[in-house]
Parts: C-alpha cells; sequence; structure tokens
C-alpha cells in the first residue's frame, strides 16, 4: 500500500533518548511525497544516529499517525515513571512532563480532540499534580519551563501547574479535585486550535475589533470540543468555558462577576493571567519575575481576579521569597 504524506506525523528528534525501544516504524522525509523508514519498530534509538540526521538539517522523524498512539502511551509513561524517581532532578522531570503534554498536543493537532487524546491528556495531569508535589518552589517551575521554545505548550503547563498549586494553598486536598485543576489548566486553550495560526500569534494589543471578537471564541469552541466527547466531568468544562471571566464582570465570553464562576475556573482564571506575565508571549516578550507579576496584578491590575485565589497565590511567592528566590 503506498502512503502519503497525509498519513504521517512529524516528531522532533530532540523528543527521543538514546536506548529506547522504537514502539513503531520511523521515517524520514526526503520529498513532498517520499518518505524513507530509517528505524524499525522495536529496535532501539541510537541518538548518534538522529545526530546525523540533524547535522543533514533533519529535524523530523516521521511516523505514520495510525500508529501515533503507541509513541504517546510510551512518552506518557516515561513521564509517569519519572515523578516516581525522587533520585531525578526537577528540571528533567518537567522535561518529561512538558515532552508528554507536547505528544497530547501533537495529537490534538493532526487527529483533533477525541477520547484519546482526552485520556492522554488525563494520564498528564497525574504526573503535573507529581511535579507541583517535587517542585521546591514556583521560581524553579518556571526556569524549567521557560527554556522551551513552544509558548502555547510551556503556558499550558504552567497553568496546570500554577492553578495545582493555588488549588493545594486554597485547602484543595483532595486529589481528584487537584487533578481536575490541573487537567483543567492543560486543556484550558484547546479552543486555539480552531482559530488561525496567524491570529493565535498576534498581540492581542494590535487587532482589530473583529479579530478580538474572533479571539474570544476560543473558550467557547475549547467547550464545544470536550462537551463532544461526551465524558468530560463538568467541572473541566466550566474551566476551560470560563477561564477568561474575571471577579469584575470584564471578562469573556459571558461577562461573569466572581459569585457566578465556578469555583474551579476562579483559580485556572488567575493561573492563566499570571502564567501570561512570567512566561514569554506575543502578549509579554518581556516576562517578569514571580514578585514583580504578583504586583502587578495586585497594584496595576487591581486584582481582577478571586480574592481568595489571590491570596493563596501570594502565600506562595512569599514563601518563594523566604526561602531566597527571586
Amino acid at each position: 500500500m503506498e502512503l502519503s504524506s497525509k498519513d504521517f506525523m512529524p516528531i522532533p528528534i530532540s523528543d527521543f533518548t538514546t536506548g529506547l525501544t522504537i514502539p513503531v516504524d520511523l521515517y524520514i522525509r526526503l520529498g513532498e511525497e517520499k518518505f524513507v523508514m530509517v528505524a524499525k519498530a522495536s529496535t532501539t534509538t541510537n541518538v548518534d544516529q538522529f545526530k546525523n540526521y540533524q547535522n543533514k538539517e533533519i529535524t523530523y522523524l516521521w511516523v505514520r499517525k495510525k500508529e501515533y498512539y503507541k509513541i504517546a502511551h510510551q512518552t506518557m509513561s516515561l513521564a509517569g515513571i519519572a515523578m516516581s524517581k525522587k533520585d531525578l532532578d526537577d528540571s528533567k522531570k518537567t522535561t518529561l512532563v512538558t515532552i508528554a503534554a507536547r505528544s497530547m498536543f501533537r495529537q490534538l493537532e493532526h487527529l483533533g480532540m477525541d477520547l484519546e487524546v482526552y485520556n492522554n491528556a488525563k494520564q498528564i495531569t497525574e504526573a503535573v499534580v507529581g511535579l507541583v508535589e517535587s517542585h521546591k518552589s514556583l521560581s524553579d517551575l518556571f526556569l524549567s519551563l521557560r527554556s522551551f521554545s513552544d509558548a502555547i505548550l510551556a503556558h499550558s503547563v504552567a497553568v496546570s501547574s500554577i492553578s495545582v498549586m493555588i488549588g493545594g494553598q486554597m485547602g484543595f486536598t483532595k486529589r481528584t479535585t487537584l487533578e481536575k485543576l490541573a487537567l483543567g489548566g492543560l486543556l484550558h486553550d484547546i479552543g486555539m486550535k480552531a482559530l488561525p495560526t496567524e491570529l493565535v500569534q498576534k498581540p492581542l494589543a494590535a487587532m482589530s475589533a473583529d479579530e478580538i471578537q474572533q479571539y474570544e471564541t476560543h473558550s467557547f469552541k475549547g467547550m464545544q470540543m470536550l462537551q463532544s466527547l461526551g465524558i468530560v466531568p463538568d467541572d473541566i468544562v466550566s474551566i476551560v468555558y470560563e477561564h477568561h471571566e474575571n471577579s469584575i464582570g470584564q471578562g469573556f465570553p459571558q461577562r461573569m462577576r466572581d459569585v457566578k464562576i465556578h469555583p474551579l475556573a476562579k483559580v485556572t482564571a488567575l493561573a492563566d493571567g499570571y502564567a501570561n506575565l512570567v512566561l514569554p508571549n506575543v502578549n509579554c516578550p518581556m516576562p517578569k519575575n514571580p514578585r514583580e507579576a504578583l504586583m502587578f496584578i495586585e497594584h496595576t491590575q487591581g486584582i481582577p481576579y478571586n480574592k481568595e485565589a489571590f491570596r493563596a497565590l501570594k502565600r506562595i511567592i512569599d514563601g518563594d521569597k523566604k526561602a531566597g528566590v527571586a
């Protein structure tokens, strides 16, 4: 059977590590419709071989779309195993969790939102909760995430992690609640996938009124994606739909005030706003440090988020300061 480009998905060579058993055949792309197998399933990765490809300006390996789930499952398993290893440093754990998240987002981009993608996201959130538990401070987490070039990916992992941190400080102790916060944070911007790439990459300040209106549909589109699966808990759907609402009723899409916003969405809304200030993105190319971002929310923005959630975030930042973290 002849294969064409629509049958394949790209994976960055940097995602592969030495000594890993490859669950699928790997290919390199030599032309628009020409793919050549370079590694067979069940063989062991050879990073030197992959580096040789990189020297030839080949930065991606390709797998068949219908087999990508095998790569995704392997990536999720590695992230889960990493969380249980006490001798593995936090930076490495962050890297593995972020690679797992990238795998999930890649599925979303090439295959669309389906049960496979959702279940992978659920697996990642278990690792995110473990990541938060292992990190010594919020600042350490951001230092790890700032090394990733994919801004939306790093942002989603950050929002997921910060939501768990804030929730923990607010007294949310049930593991299921923390995992809902982690999952809602990870998926909060999935509706962005339904927007034109050029719009997503455009600063809000440079958007026209029509473009802003289109941009603001992403929370509704994200809600639709999750509802279409038929199994996603209402709490997660509410987080995705309401993560841009704020306490003073100036958010979107419904302009709801604090009392009407879902309790978990209040947490994610603050985590989202905070992450936008501390990680580089189109709207904040020169990110602030954790304390500067906190002061900006408090004094410049006037705390437009849930006050209890903000006090919890402030306690987290103060803990960082006492520990000598900038």
